[in-house]
């Protein structure tokens, strides 16, 4: 655990004790609640034998509620900057999580690393390699930044959400920033399945997504941060002003 962002200057903690997700959820269960808990989310590994207490506790989690979901945030890299994860998690999340998850949700990035496809540079792209992965055990793909696999990738943040049968593009402007803050990812994961929990369809569930998101940046443009200024934000999260097309591309 640190006490600030990998980027954010210097930085202090431990590592998380690979056991110590296992722990946590053992706890839980010994509360007798793991029935009330509706998913799963994973992000950020650090260490491969992490993702094997990650898929532990989804098992635990759906054997006590069989209507659970597990969500899981692959996070690999940064299409500008290439992998950055330590070795054999690349391989956890492309052979044992993909099988287990419901909903993936990776950049354009982690998106080849999943499919095994070298070159993603357009969505049409993008669909061919989420279908490929639905194909293995998800439902549901939700490219959280297309980058320059978009269709206006200078102008516009784009994100993709693929089923098996459809397909649902949203862009919004891109808000400038001296230094992008960090976190997006972990922010558009988070609302979307949120969201999908409360009930709200594939559509709605990416349109509201797209508007908290681009509500979120506005605001920390706002006061020139970092970080995401979450808690300026949070009406623009629950109730989003902008509200962006949703295309079917499929």
């Amino acid at each position: 655990m640190m006490v600030v962002l990998f980027g954010i200057g210097a930085w202090e903690g431990l590592p998380t004790p690979d056991g110590q997700i296992s722990k946590l959820v053992d706890g839980i269960a010994a509360r007798g609640v793991l029935k009330k808990c509706d998913a799963l989310l994973s992000g950020y590994l650090g260490s491969a034998a992490q993702g094997g207490h990650v898929l532990s506790a989804v098992a635990s989690i759906k054997a006590a509620n069989p209507l659970a979901v597990y969500c899981c945030d692959p996070v690999m890299g940064h299409p500008a900057k290439g992998c950055i994860v330590p070795e054999g998690v690349q391989e956890f999340f492309r052979e044992e999580a993909v099988p287990m998850a419901d909903i993936i949700c990776p950049n354009v990035l982690e998106l080849g690393v999943l499919a095994g496809m070298d070159s993603i540079s357009s969505v049409g792209d993008c669909i061919e390699a989420a279908r490929s992965i639905i194909s293995r055990g998800p439902k549901i793909v939700f490219i959280k930044h297309l980058a320059s696999a978009g269709l206006e990738p200078n102008k516009s943040f784009e994100m993709l959400l693929v089923s098996s049968e459809e397909a649902f593009h949203v862009a919004t402007p891109i808000v400038p920033f001296e230094r992008p803050p960090t976190g997006v990812g972990d922010l558009t994961t988070g609302i979307f399945l949120v969201k999908l929990l409360t009930g709200a369809s594939l559509e709605e569930a990416l349109k509201h997504t797209a508007g908290a998101y681009f509500g979120v940046m506005v605001t920390t443009s706002k006061f020139d941060e970092y970080e995401l200024q979450l808690i300026d934000a949070q009406d623009e999260i629950a109730n989003p002003t902008a509200q962006f097309e949703i295309k079917n591309v499929d």
